[in-house]
Order: structure tokens, then sequence, then C-alpha cells
């Protein structure tokens, strides 16, 4: 115990310290409130667990979703809005009382994200307590994985999923992993954006086990829930979500290019028809071009998996910011690079300004949004305007620079390999 916590190295003490203070102010935030008095809220959960509830009665899991989606916009509703399998998964928690199956979903979210970096650590090998600083400072105040906790989404499950799959398709265990994503796509779908980048890399057997998955999760559906439920989910419901949202809070590149190409849908929701698509669909292209063009059959670098993650919120036609959790995977790599000496300075520093875009930059968005600035008059008068919509596409622009440092990073790591000597071979005695 005394070597754990440095006692004889006051450098390391300190750390240790900030550390625990770190922890200790999250779980005040975030795990205190779980065994508190009265059960939090988690209103998306109870969305999941209503849905759970007509399916264990024979009713219909999206009837509140029907009762409240908003005409004009689907994506704007407080019903479930996911396939019916995930539902199915969570009937177990409809057998205990509703404040019991809170806790233990809240407490399972939070388990998901503690496995997902003793996954990511078990893979590239455990972190120095400097790092281990820098990676809970990070994770203590992003934005996302907080309010993924306050209102119990099932993001930190996905990530979860989409770690193992990275650590399985390192170790070439291509059936696991294709099924790990597989079963990620089944309770939502835009992991399938994986799907061409897997095909590029010619990985015929994951694609086959996350084929057979994904048809076993709709089997369940089918054999659980009625054809009807499931028609309408993939017939009405999907293609109007997918045709994505303006509102303020979609932070995928369809919400960006809708706000690009009406400001007022921020406020109201609603698509940008085909203006949006104009400029959505090559971006999603030029996306998929990228990861394409960094894909080295040659070779597995967990990079470049990540790099092709870190694509799933951007190109998704919906991406609230819970969905941003699985971009943990990514940040805890690079954090590695920085503290590897394996990342410049110049790098270092924009991973702080992506620190502060999913940090800093939403507290002033939702400030704006209630204390809005004054209106100015003269050229001042654009200053307002520019701060409040800058702030509003914070999480896009962090995101996109994850995107552009994995990039960088993967560039990297491929070229010091290129250019590493050979190792001399050792002289028997």
């Amino acid at each position: 115990m005394r070597r754990l916590l440095c006692w004889t190295d006051p450098q390391q003490l300190i750390l240790t310290a900030l550390i625990g203070l770190l922890l200790a102010v999250y779980a005040w935030l975030a795990v205190v409130p779980v065994f508190g008095a009265h059960a939090p809220r988690a209103d998306d959960f109870q969305d999941y667990l209503l849905a759970a509830h007509q399916l264990a009665t024979g009713g219909d899991p999206y009837a509140s979703f029907a009762r409240t989606h908003v005409p004009w916009d689907w994506s704007l509703s407080s019903g479930y809005l996911y396939p019916p399998a995930f539902a199915v998964a969570l009937i177990p928690l409809t057998w205990i009382s509703n404040d019991l199956a809170v806790r233990i979903w809240l407490i399972l979210i939070q388990a998901a994200v503690v496995a997902s970096l003793v996954i990511i650590y078990g893979v590239i090998g455990r972190p120095r307590r400097g790092e281990l600083l820098c990676l809970v400072a990070v994770l203590t105040t992003f934005f996302p994985l907080l309010s993924s906790n306050l209102t119990g989404t099932m993001n930190a499950i996905l990530l979860l999923l989409l770690t193992g799959a990275w650590a399985f398709w390192q170790r070439h265990r291509d059936v696991a992993a294709g099924a790990m994503v597989g079963i990620a796509a089944v309770i939502k779908l835009f992991p399938l954006a994986l799907v061409p980048y897997l095909a590029w890399r010619r990985h015929w057997r994951m694609l086959t086990a996350l084929s057979l998955t994904l048809i076993g999760g709709l089997v369940l559906g089918l054999a659980i829930t009625s054809l009807d439920h499931n028609i309408y989910y993939f017939r009405d419901m999907l293609p109007h979500l997918a045709a994505g949202t303006g509102y303020r809070e979609n932070q995928s590149l369809a919400g960006f290019t809708a706000r690009v190409c009406n400001a007022s849908l921020a406020q109201d929701g609603g698509s940008a028809g085909w203006c949006g698509r104009l400029l959505d669909w090559p971006l999603v292209l030029a996306l998929l071009a990228v990861v394409i063009a960094a894909t080295s059959r040659a070779s597995r670098s967990g990079l470049e998996f990540a790099l092709a993650v870190s694509t799933l919120p951007l190109i998704s036609s919906v991406t609230w910011s819970f969905h941003l959790v699985i971009l943990i995977l990514p940040m805890a790599l690079l954090i590695r690079r920085v503290f590897s000496g394996s990342m410049s300075r110049g790098a270092g520093r924009v991973l702080i300004v992506a620190w502060l875009c999913f940090s800093v930059g939403p507290a002033f968005h939702y400030l704006l949004i209630f204390h809005p600035l004054p209106h100015w008059s003269g050229l001042l008068a654009i200053v307002p305007a520019v701060l409040t919509r800058l702030t509003g596409e914070t999480y896009v622009i962090g995101t996109m620079i994850i995107f552009g440092s994995l990039w960088f990073a993967l560039r990297s790591e491929r070229r010091a390999a290129t250019v590493a000597p050979p190792e001399t071979p050792r002289l028997a005695a």
C-alpha cells in the first residue's frame, strides 16, 4: 500500500492526491446520488424501461413515442426510438421495483466505462501516474459522460462493446470482434457504419459474425415482439430518424450542415432538406475516404480501428451528446501517445482544445441559451451571434479534432515503423 501511494516520492504523492480528489468529486456528482434516499430520474432509462414493460405485458413499446414525438421532427421525442431487441433485453429489470431498476442500471453503465478502460489498458499497458491523472481529469469533466450518467442512456454499453471489438480485433479474434459490433448494432444502428471499413479491409469472417449477430437480434425481436412493431420501427420510424434534425443537440455532420443551411433549426428542429444533404453527404463520403486511405491491410493498429470508431458520431444522422461517450476509446489512446512522447507539443495543445470543447464549451453553450448576450450596435452586433454559434458547435469541433488527431497519430506511427532500423541479431555466446 505504501508503494502504491508513493509516500517516499512527494511528486507522485501529489499526483495520487489529485487523482483521489477528482475521483471523489466525480463520485459525489455521479455515484453517491445512485445510493440516495430517492433514485435519480434517469429520464432516458425510464423510456427504455417503459418499452420493456409494454413488451412484457403484450403492449406496444412505441406507444409513448407515437404520443409524444414532434410531427415535423421525429427525432424530438421523449419515447423509445430504438430497435425492439434492446427493450427485450431489459425485460428482467421489469421484475423488480422501478427504484431498484434505476439504481442497478446506473451502476451498470458506470461499471461499463470502468470495464472499457480496463480493457484499453490491458492492451496498451498500465498507465503511469501522470497519464492516469490526465485521463481522470478529462473524464471527470467530460460533459457527454456526465450527462449520460445523469439521464441513464445506454451509450456506455456501446463503448464497452466497441472497446471489446477493438481489443479482439487486434488479437485477430475476428469472430468475437464481429459479434461485439453486431450486438452494438442491435442496440443502436449507427455502429453499422463500420461495415465499409471492415469490407475494405476484407475482414469477411468479422463481417459474417457481425451479420449473423445482427440477424439473431432481429429474430429475437420478432420472436418476443409482434411483426407489426418491427415493421413500424424499420418502415415508419427509421426513415424519419435517418432524415436527421438541425436541432442544436444534434452533434452529427447532418445536424451541423442543417444548421448551416437554416440557423433557425437549432431552436425549432427539423431537416434542412436538399441543402443539408448536399453539404452532409460529401462530408460523410470524405470521412469514409480518409479512413479507407489510412487503412493498411498489412497490420492491425489500434489507432486505425479507433479512427473508424471516431467517425461514427459524425456519420450518424442523429448524434446527441450522449453518443460521444464512445470517444473515450480514442481519447485514451491519444493520451497514451502524449505521455509516451510520440506526439509533438503542438499536437498536444490541439488535444487541449478538444478537451475544452467537451468540458468548458458546453457550459458556455447552455449558459448563453438561458442568458443570451446583449445585442450590440454597429459592427459589434455580429459578435454575440458568432460566439453563440461557436459554443453551440463545440461538440462537433471537438469530435473533428479527435478524428484529425488520430489520423495524424496513425501517420506518425506508420512513418516511425517504416524508418525504424531493423534489430541486430544477437550472436550466440
